[in-house]
């Protein structure tokens, strides 16, 4: 199954599991409609578009590659926090650093067989990162007014509008996948998608997105190690110190407490 069609299905199995749970407990999910547009920017270019610019992207790089240029993101996010105005202490700042360095490492992206890149692969995965930080400021900023069921629900719904514009929901190999196809697929939804994005749309709407965002390092080393467990892959010596320096960084971030002004 092509990783484009497989994003697909996510977003739209996702809506339907959130839209069922969320309207049989009947839970308030009527937003402004001066919100609208923030929720179809958070939903199209943040939840669609960050998967399918990155599945554009691993087309044309290593997927390593692509993963540490993507998980600059947070960087991005210190960055905007600070030309808004907010403190951002030099320890945020080393363990965002940490936190890329230990993701370069992790993803394997050190492998000399990497370095036949392409120029629009890389500026592929670099607007990657650019969304996958504002969809944590989007998530963060709508998040203060909004519970996470609204977020989960509008968000998803937008996204799936998205995706229906590139590909139409009806275009899907309905038809065409397996009984095992779809429980694959069901796993994926479940476990990769629901669980995940309820848990990081709630998270920003409790601490800092910049933080929520250097915490999301750790899913390469995720990665690393499922690969190594269920299909026996080798995992280096420097992967390894790589999945210990993102703890190290992500420790570093969390141990923070921020205040009124600062991220």
């Amino acid at each position: 199954m092509q990783p484009s069609i497989l994003a697909e299905w996510r977003v739209l199995f996702a809506f339907v599991v959130f839209i069922s749970i969320f309207a049989a407990l009947r839970f308030d999910l009527r937003i402004r409609r001066a919100d609208l547009p923030l929720f179809a920017v958070f939903g199209v270019v943040g939840l669609a578009g960050v998967s399918l610019i990155y599945y554009e992207a691993i087309k044309r790089i290593p997927v390593g590659v692509a993963l540490v240029i993507e998980y600059t993101g947070p960087v991005l996010l210190l960055i905007y926090a600070r030309l808004r105005g907010r403190a951002v202490g030099r320890r945020l700042w080393v363990a965002a650093a940490l936190a890329v360095l230990g993701c370069f490492f992790a993803a394997g992206a050190y492998d000399a067989r990497l370095r036949e890149l392409n120029a629009l692969g890389l500026a592929l995965a670099a607007m990657d990162a650019f969304i996958f930080a504002l969809y944590f400021a989007l998530g963060e900023r709508l998040g203060k007014t909004y519970g996470t069921p609204t977020l989960l629900v509008w968000g998803f719904g937008f996204a799936l509008v998205g995706w229906s514009v590139v590909h139409p929901p009806w275009l899907l190999p309905w038809a065409e996948t397996s009984t095992d196809g779809y429980v694959q697929i069901a796993a994926v939804v479940v476990i990769a998608t629901v669980i995940p994005f309820a848990l990081t749309l709630a998270a920003v709407r409790l601490i800092p997105a910049a933080r929520v965002g250097l915490a999301a390092t750790f899913e390469p080393v995720v990665a690393a190690v499922a690969a190594w467990i269920a299909l026996g892959e080798h995992l280096d010596p420097l992967q390894i110190a790589g999945g210990v320096v993102v703890l190290i960084g992500i420790g570093i971030a969390q141990s923070l407490r921020p205040t009124a002004g600062s991220v």
